[in-house]
């Protein structure tokens, strides 16, 4: 029996759960290219792509998490985590520690003592709870700290960097 996409979709979720599930997935590619787009401006190791890439794996990850498992936690009595039913965050802690290899692999050492890609690995971080969050459907916290993170690397990095151009060090010695 042959079956369309919509008509297997339909028998697994309501047409309204898929438009949601696509709502935050595509609110996941956007707001993980606005912290990408930062990060790209500043020629960063990690930009727009990775940063949707990232987003969108992590919401992807949570909807699966979140609704994969419906079945499983209802048929057959499985059990997770000693409790009956499905534990969503078990996946999400998953994306929390993994995401840990992308953003090492972000962080370099020059001359042994310059450290840099703190900033985007922990901007990829974040970006996967972003993800996660929408996933979730936490679509208020998801902006919030969207807004957080473009505003901490674009605006504070300015300031930061004038901060430290205007500091100066002085010594005195006295010799007598």
């Amino acid at each position: 029996m042959d079956m369309t996409l919509v008509q297997y979709l339909n028998g697994q979720f309501s047409l309204l759960q898929v438009l949601d599930f696509f709502c935050r997935l595509a609110l996941a590619c956007v707001l993980g290219a606005l912290i990408g787009i930062e990060r790209s401006k500043r020629f960063k190791e990690a930009g727009v792509r990775t940063h949707i890439i990232v987003c969108c794996g992590a919401a992807l990850f949570m909807i699966v998490s979140k609704y994969g498992f419906a079945d499983l936690s209802f048929a057959g009595g499985a059990y997770f985590n000693g409790t009956r039913g499905a534990d969503p965050a078990r996946v999400a802690a998953q994306v929390v520690s993994g995401i840990g290899f992308l953003g090492a692999g972000t962080i370099m050492v020059r001359n042994n003592s310059i450290i840099t890609g703190l900033t985007t690995a922990a901007g990829m971080w974040a970006t996967a709870a972003i993800g996660i969050a929408l996933g979730y459907g936490f679509y208020s916290g998801a902006l919030i700290a969207t807004v957080a993170c473009v505003f901490t690397a674009a605006f504070l990095s300015r300031m930061e960097r004038t901060r430290k151009e205007n500091t100066h060090i002085y010594i005195e010695i006295d010799l007598s």
